[in-house]
């Protein structure tokens, strides 16, 4: 069994917070990860994927919660049942024991403002992606911490070992723990069930979508991942599936509480007066993405053209999303695009203002050109602690000087 690297770190927090919450994707692994908690802490597991349980806590939440809150419990998917939320409350005050809930929810209904304020101090939430390549090969290594170190620039891996067969793999593979045993007909069908319950059973769980409008959800999802890595134009995008620009908003807004896509928002503070604000949009998963746009690896191999380089893309925010989860430092996910659209895929900040930007560029061959937007983010936060990064599809790490700034190319390999 793969070794979860967020276990520990919800060990910790089930003794220090009442309420422990460890929201993701379905199929990431959250059950598996819970279970093993239950093993750990010796708590009491329940789970509204059984029907006796759902009808029991949906008929009477207080009566459920008063009753179940005599041990230390999991409640598993519980988005299901949102009336639990006020009663889980009442709980905790009442009792105020350290550990008291670990829930688990497939989509992020933390992010309900009235939920989030009736649970404010009281819960810290987590969230759980689909597996790691760091995880998936047992390296201890965590991205995000490495490339804000001193020795961002030096890897204990023999890049050469790794080929770009197995690179590329990775990319079209995804993380999800369930694909890794199956042929690539088998792939095809469990992303095809896996849509169609997302789309036809949770989407209507948390959002008010009319049954009819189903098909224009869909029709979004397909259109969207032919974007990936591209600024997101609302009125473009309703125009062609001829829904309003304000329906698409709330589409995406269920999508990414979904856990299936993620907007990322334009890197702006004080000093950016001219930066373009869209945000662009990535899938959660690149597996998912390779799915909707028909890729697999022996094709992406052969072509290795734009397509595929966006994919990578979207494969890179995923890992990064992943270590962001588990990293020491804290850091939010941007992107960079100035009104001469010279552009930086990434651009990581962190608490204390440090700053590294990652250029993405799958193939092997570095050019001066794709360091632009790089120099024009750098000539912008002058006087802030920078790093700038190509992550290309070479073995070597190289470093770079363009006018005073030191850059560094490495090989996209550091994320397996």
């Amino acid at each position: 069994m793969i070794k979860r690297k967020l276990e520990p770190i919800i060990l910790e927090m089930l003794d220090n917070f009442r309420i422990v919450a460890i929201n993701g994707p379905r199929q990431s692994g959250k059950t598996t990860l819970a279970k093993l908690i239950v093993k750990n802490k010796n708590i009491i597991y329940y789970t509204f994927d059984d029907e006796d349980v759902y009808n029991t806590a949906k008929l009477d939440p207080n009566g459920f919660i008063s009753y179940i809150s005599k041990d230390n419990v999991v409640i598993d998917e519980v988005q299901m049942i949102p009336e639990l939320i006020p009663s889980i409350k009442m709980q905790v005050d009442e009792v105020n024991k350290k550990g008291m809930f670990l829930l688990t929810g497939s989509s992020d209904m933390f992010k309900n403002s009235k939920i989030k304020e009736s649970l404010a101090g009281r819960m810290v939430s987590f969230n759980l992606y689909p597996l790691s390549y760091s995880e998936i090969n047992n390296r201890d290594t965590n991205i995000i911490d490495k490339l804000f170190s001193d020795d961002f620039n030096y890897f204990d891996i023999d890049f050469t070992t790794i080929s770009n067969q197995h690179f590329t793999e990775a990319v079209i593979n995804g993380g999800y723990p369930e694909i890794y045993t199956l042929s690539t007909k088998a792939k095809y069908a469990w992303y095809e069930s896996y849509i169609k319950s997302r789309i036809t059973k949770d989407i209507q769980s948390i959002g008010d979508v009319d049954i009819n409008q189903i098909v224009s959800l869909a029709k979004l999802l397909q259109l969207l991942a032919g974007q990936i890595s591209s600024l997101v134009n609302y009125k473009n995008i309703a125009d062609k599936i001829k829904i309003s620009d304000k329906t698409v908003r709330k589409y995406i807004e269920i999508l990414e509480a979904l856990y299936i896509i993620k907007l990322v928002p334009a890197y702006a503070n004080n000093q950016l007066k001219r930066v373009v604000k869209s945000p662009k949009v990535h899938f959660i998963d690149s597996g998912l993405a390779s799915y909707f746009l028909n890729v697999d690896a022996d094709g992406a191999m052969v072509k290795q053209g734009e397509l595929y380089g966006d994919i990578v893309e979207s494969f890179v925010y995923s890992e990064l999303l992943k270590h962001k989860s588990t990293a020491q430092r804290r850091v939010n996910i941007y992107h960079f695009r100035d009104q001469q659209k010279k552009e930086v895929d990434f651009v990581l900040e962190s608490t204390d203002s440090k700053i590294v930007a990652i250029e993405v560029k799958s193939g092997s061959n570095i050019k001066k050109e794709y360091f632009k937007g790089l120099v024009a983010l750098a000539d912008t936060i002058k006087g802030k602690d920078f790093k700038g990064i190509i992550l290309y599809g070479g073995n070597k790490v190289i470093p770079y000087k363009i006018q005073e700034y030191q850059f560094w190319v490495i090989p996209l390999k550091i994320f397996l």
